[in-house]
């Protein structure tokens, strides 16, 4: 594939993005869905186009949808987990197996541990409140089954991708 057409690609991908993400900052609920369907875009541009132009899709939907949304939690979410992870999942995985597991769970618990301080010191969401942890330390191990779930979710679209979508767009991506 060309420079031209990869970088077009990857300009394309970046405004689908953006948009997912503000649909996610504007309706609340669908914050995290949304970043997860947003790196699917990730996924495809990893797979199509490369790794430089993937990390730069990354960075500017991050940045885009930070500066349509300071406010909204979304641009973090896919900053630090949904945006980030698709890529690293890649490098993990070429990595021998019985460290995958391992190394993802210790990936996401930093991630989960960051965004519980970010939360906290950026909009004064206390976590750390004595009255309650219990109920929040449910939550910490919700998230990592989540996060299981969702690593689940993008290898299962991986294998979509290859076996039914691929085969009908692969003239397309020459």
């Amino acid at each position: 594939m060309r420079t031209t057409k990869k970088l077009t690609l990857s300009s394309i991908m970046v405004a689908l993005g953006a948009v997912l993400m503000a649909l996610g900052a504007m309706v609340e609920v669908l914050d995290l869905s949304v970043c997860a369907l947003a790196s699917l875009i990730m996924v495809f541009i990893y797979l199509e186009v490369g790794s430089p132009y993937t990390w730069l899709t990354w960075l500017a939907t991050s940045l885009i949808t930070f500066i349509i949304f300071p406010g909204k939690t979304v641009w973090l979410n896919y900053l630090l987990l949904f945006g980030v992870y698709p890529l690293l999942k890649a490098y993990i995985e070429k990595l021998p197996k019985p460290l995958w597991l391992l190394i993802k769970l210790a990936y996401a618990n930093a991630v989960i541990w960051a965004m519980f301080f970010l939360m906290e010191l950026i909009f004064g969401l206390p976590f750390f409140e004595k009255d309650i942890f219990w109920l929040k330390a449910v939550l910490y191990v919700v998230m990592n089954v989540a996060f299981l779930a969702y690593d689940l979710f993008i290898t299962m679209s991986v294998r979509v991708y290859f076996g039914k979508i691929r085969p009908k767009i692969a003239s397309m991506l020459k």
